[in-house]
């Protein structure tokens, strides 16, 4: 299987340079060149690193880097200038310009090698970060990214109560709370997921009016 990379720089042609640099067929390249493309790819892929050009002049690369690092489980690779000091807490691996391809490629596979595997478990639901599934005793299931969004916090959460606000401040970043009938929708569509009885909800709990929280079944 493919590697998933994604490549984010302000400029083109660098964005070129760089994804040249993961000719092989093992590597699925996918690029981005602001912000919010590289956001919205790290929520619709299962990406298995993030390369970063911190020297973009339109990039603001230590917001970015936070943002990418709570949508996704990939590893980060930043590209800085020579001698940069660079938070080790976004980044796996630093390669400094100018980039020297096999520098660069071997600089993402140890990032990649050195990753753990990412779970969180609630009594008999477990769901891989990376591979975005849930698993339910024997069942497995594959999510939406809402989904997996909505049970990422509830799960990170698990016994506490997640405001409606929040799940939809988090999951569709809005604040606009005028029609939340998408999210009773999803929260039935993870109920069916998560419930041996959806129609009799042991482990995703509702509190009317407030929002939900997922508790490990007795």
């Amino acid at each position: 299987m493919a590697v998933t990379v994604l490549i984010v720089a302000s400029d083109k042609t660098a964005t070129l340079t760089y994804a040249s640099a993961f000719g092989k067929k093992e590597y699925s390249v996918i690029t981005a060149h602001s912000g919010r493309q590289a956001i919205a790819a790290a929520k619709a892929h299962n990406l298995d690193a993030i390369v970063v050009d911190a020297t973009s002049p339109r990039l603001n690369c230590k917001a970015l880097c936070r943002k990418l690092k709570s949508v996704s489980f990939a590893p980060l690779v930043l590209i800085a200038p020579p001698n940069a000091k660079v938070d080790g807490t976004l980044a796996a691996g630093i390669v400094p310009k100018p980039v020297a391809d096999k520098k660069l490629v071997a600089r993402v596979k140890s990032a990649i090698d050195a990753r753990s595997p990412r779970t969180l478990s609630v009594g008999k639901l477990t769901l891989d970060l990376e591979k975005r599934k849930l698993t339910r005793g024997s069942k497995t299931f594959s999510l939406t990214p809402k989904e997996f969004g909505l049970l990422k916090i509830l799960m990170e959460r698990a016994g506490q109560l997640v405001t409606r606000e929040t799940l939809m401040k988090d999951v569709w970043e809005t604040d606009y709370l005028g029609d939340t009938r998408t999210l009773d929708v999803h929260i039935r569509w993870v109920r069916e997921k998560v419930e041996d009885n959806p129609s009799k909800p042991q482990r995703l709990i509702t509190t009317r009016g407030e929002g939900y929280k997922i508790v490990a079944e007795d």
